[in-house]
């Protein structure tokens, strides 16, 4: 499971300039709406389904007063599972949203005050809305597009569900601010935020690897070499382990065979009539 705050000074898109109004955001969410029509999927939120580009500028616009233009108004994240984790929730888009919905429970949950103690909100005190998009395309970036193989802008192949949301500098109260991208991991944790939302998946929907992935990427990217090599350490004597009771499985399984006593063939004995006529 793929959880990431965008810091849109590293990210690129000028869409995610979050400084002023979130209307060029919403504008580029809407860019598969065209190929839909009246299929095409609305914004949600933790209680509302069916919710408009217009309502969704209009709230997030308007909830962030008294603050400088300078500052963030709003925050944007992605949410996108790995092709195994859809086809372990069997492609079910609903249940998609309301992990999304969870997720926002866990994000809310991780904020902390100055003193490190929990600010006690929930996801229904935020201010966010979803929307859930079903392709990704090459940027300039991708390789592939660097090889020649494919075009800037075209559709990834595969499964790229994914859900984008945008939520509120601010709660409902418009009175606490929420900013995870402080550098502070006491006011909010970014890699634990990300941890926990993998591993309720892995809890809630009775998978495995969602979790696991995570952490190994976390120590692979973000951590000391020390980090790295006690990881890597401890794969390595988990592999032997799991080997070692394979072993020790075949091996007593192979006794059990040779204590079996050898069967013979015993033939019925010779009455005279044939198995299977009447008398």
């Amino acid at each position: 499971m793929y959880v990431k705050v965008i810091n849109p000074k590293k990210h690129g898109k000028t869409e995610y300039n979050n400084a002023g109004s979130c209307i060029n955001l919403v504008n580029y969410l809407s860019k598969e709406d065209k190929d839909k029509g009246s299929e095409m999927e609305f914004y949600f939120t933790h209680d509302k389904d069916m919710v408009s580009s217009l309502e969704v500028i209009k709230s997030i616009d308007n909830n962030c007063p008294n603050i400088e233009k300078t500052e963030a108004k709003f925050y944007s994240l992605v949410i996108a599972p790995r092709p195994e984790e859809m086809d372990h929730l069997k492609n079910n888009k609903e249940e998609l949203k309301t992990y999304v919905r969870d997720v926002m429970n866990i994000y809310a949950q991780n904020f902390n005050k100055k003193d490190g103690s929990p600010k006690h909100i929930q996801g229904k005190d935020l201010v966010y809305y979803a929307k859930l998009e079903e392709n990704r395309y090459y940027q300039g970036t991708d390789e592939e597009v660097k090889q020649g193989r494919a075009k800037q802008g075209d559709v990834m192949p595969g499964d790229n569900t994914h859900v984008h949301v945008i939520v509120s500098r601010k709660d409902k109260s418009k009175e606490i601010k929420l900013s995870p991208l402080t550098t502070s991991t006491k006011l909010f944790h970014r890699r634990e935020f990300k941890r926990e939302c993998c591993k309720y998946f892995d809890k809630k929907y009775d998978y495995e690897g969602s979790g696991k992935e995570l952490e190994k990427h976390i120590v692979m990217t973000e951590g000391t070499i020390d980090e790295r090599i006690a990881y890597l350490n401890k794969e390595y004597d988990q592999r032997e382990a799991l080997q070692e009771n394979s072993k020790e499985q075949e091996q007593s399984q192979n006794k059990i065979q040779e204590q079996k006593p050898e069967q013979k063939n015993e033939q019925k004995p010779n009455t005279g009539y044939s198995y299977g006529m009447g008398i």
